[in-house]
């Protein structure tokens, strides 16, 4: 049984809206959910390989713009 002193009228009782309920567990849900939805959608938006060989031979291309003075 709760004591009526300790409890605040009912014309201070203020309800709280959803978004101030808890704002950090609402943002690990989002979170949450939007790495869920990454991973539903990464198979089918690309793909990535790589194609492994023998060889020891690296190219390598390196471009220079030239300055202007």
């Amino acid at each position: 049984m709760s004591s009526s002193s300790t409890e605040p009228p009912a014309t201070e009782v203020r309800r709280r809206s959803f978004l101030s309920v808890d704002r950090g567990g609402l943002v690990r849900l989002g979170v949450a959910v939007a790495f869920a939805v990454a991973a539903l959608l990464s198979p089918l938006i690309g793909t990535t390989s790589a194609q492994f060989t023998d060889s020891a031979e690296v190219e390598i291309t390196i471009f220079v713009t030239p300055e202007q003075p």
